[in-house]
């Protein structure tokens, strides 16, 4: 595979050529050439991909909003309801509309170009990235509008929405039809691509990795069909190496930048807000872990002064802050807790997708329950060591870490807890991944935040649907409410989610 930086190339074109004029009384030497009445789906693509990829890995992600916090990677000193669970509902509208109109409506139009040329190679990377979305979409909200969805076209403003189970069944199938299409003939996007610059057989193996994940969300809900799954994604081929991750390179060019970057004053905004958590600071330290430096910056100002529940540490140290604190105690912890290293607000510090090193913790977590052959240790290692390479930790370091009694794998139980903490490290700045897990395994084992403001005082297992549904599709809202329980609380289980 040829790793390859994503650089625009007027992807907006797409958005423009959107609202094109189509007036059958005008003859063709009226139509203008440089606005199309159907945008290509070489150009929609490379603009949703794009998009979702802002979408699920900063708008959802950069403090203060939900994903870092959740999973307790971040503390927010400045804007703390979020670390204490008050979510703001016209987020939801905001995600929600950003979604169905932006990508998913991209997607949408491309998919029915593809499949109508027959060109089973852009096919393919469409319903993976469209099932990414998705798998997203109902990881949040539970029941979504699917079947009906991206149909204003036809003048459905009003979708149903299907099961969570469903999406599911929809999306796991649409996975193994894109792995069985990709590879064969016809063209691809080449270098419009900005994951894999059109080579088929690195979506191929995406198609199946994203497969894994989605058949390991089901252990809880139904054992028997995620086993299948599972087993069925890794024998179809996965990825073998951190070459194959499946991310956005960002050139760095003050154009197309890491999204972090964008927002903190490192960088070209003017944030200065995000704080890592006690949580993740204490297991890294705990674990001797060398990505400490690379995850955070030590403290300003190693006493503590009026913080709450602060100990000192020496100068040049790190020090997490507490998750959970209201107003006045969070204000004064800006200088005594770590902020988040540089190389995490760099420029070009990509964007993931998935990762190898996710999928070594799949295969590891699928060959501890007997899913599948292979050495639930060795995959367990392989996922820690790709998760160092990413970040630049030394193979000598990576050898260090590996043979710590607290880390060198144990089986059973045990193992699985060590897969499922080490996942959630491997997964920083993909807090939406790590909340999902967390709620699957209760790996790592968090704390709910101080002050929590749930209904049961528990970390969220949902958020709330957007107030727009409420105002233009009040009717099939409240049916997926009384679906799923009755409730749209923050606290409310979705079917892949069930109490134990």
């Amino acid at each position: 595979m040829t790793r390859h930086t994503y650089i625009a190339v007027a992807c907006g074109l797409a958005l423009m050529g959107a609202s094109a004029c189509d007036n059958s009384k005008l003859t063709s030497v009226n139509k203008n050439p440089n606005s199309p009445e159907q945008v290509s789906a070489a150009l929609l693509f490379p603009t949703a991909t794009i998009s979702s990829v802002r979408i699920a890995r900063a708008t959802m992600e950069i403090t203060p909003s939900a994903f870092v916090h959740w999973p307790q990677y971040f503390a927010e000193y400045q804007y703390p309801e979020i670390s204490y669970y008050q979510f703001r509902p016209t987020t939801a509208d905001g995600w929600w509309n950003t979604w169905y109109t932006g990508p998913l409506e991209d997607y949408a139009q491309a998919l029915r170009q593809t499949i109508a040329g027959n060109r089973p190679n852009q096919t393919g990377p469409i319903l993976v990235m469209r099932a990414f979305d998705y798998s997203i979409m109902t990881g949040i909200w539970g029941d979504i509008p699917f079947t009906e969805a991206t149909q204003a076209d036809n003048a459905n403003i009003t979708p149903v929405y299907d099961k969570q189970q469903a999406i599911y069944d929809s999306l796991l199938t649409n996975l193994k039809d894109a792995a069985a299409m990709l590879g064969g003939d016809g063209p691809g996007y080449g270098n419009q691509d900005p994951v894999y610059a059109g080579d088929a057989a690195e979506w191929k193996k995406l198609a199946n990795s994203l497969h894994a994940r989605l058949g390991l969300n089901l252990s809880n809900v139904d054992p028997a069909r995620a086993k299948t799954e599972v087993a069925a994604a890794i024998a179809a081929g996965g990825f073998t190496s951190n070459d194959d991750n499946a991310q956005i390179n960002w050139p760095g060019d003050n154009i197309n930048d890491n999204p972090w970057y964008d927002t903190e004053k490192e960088g070209n905004g003017t944030r200065d807000d995000a704080r890592l958590s006690v949580t993740f600071i204490d297991t890294l330290e705990h674990l001797n872990d060398p990505r400490l430096a690379v995850f955070a910056r030590p403290v300003q100002d190693p006493t503590c002064g009026p913080a709450a529940d602060c100990t000192p540490v020496l100068a040049g140290n790190y020090r997490g802050m507490p998750n959970g604190l209201q107003a006045g105690d969070a204000g004064n912890w800006g200088p005594k807790s770590s902020r988040p290293g540089l190389q995490v607000f760099a420029a070009t510090q990509p964007s993931y997708i998935m990762t190898y090193a996710e999928y070594s913790f799949i295969k590891a977590e699928a060959a501890e329950r007997g899913w599948i052959s292979g050495s639930a240790a060795q995959f367990y290692k392989d996922g820690i060591t790709a998760a160092m390479q990413m970040w630049g930790v030394s193979d000598a370091d990576i050898a260090t870490y590996l043979a710590q009694s607290a880390v060198a794998y144990k089986g059973g139980q045990a193992g699985l807890a060590q897969i499922g903490v080490q996942k959630w490290i491997a997964l920083f700045t993909q807090g939406f991944e790590a909340w999902s897990e967390w709620r699957r395994t209760g790996y790592p084992n968090l704390t709910p935040a101080l002050n929590a403001a749930t209904p049961d005082g528990q970390i969220p297992r949902r958020v709330v649907y957007p107030q727009t549904e409420q105002s233009f599709n009040n009717a099939n809202l409240q049916s997926a409410i009384t679906a799923q329980g009755g409730s749209d609380a923050l606290n409310m289980r979705l079917w892949l989610d069930p109490a134990k």
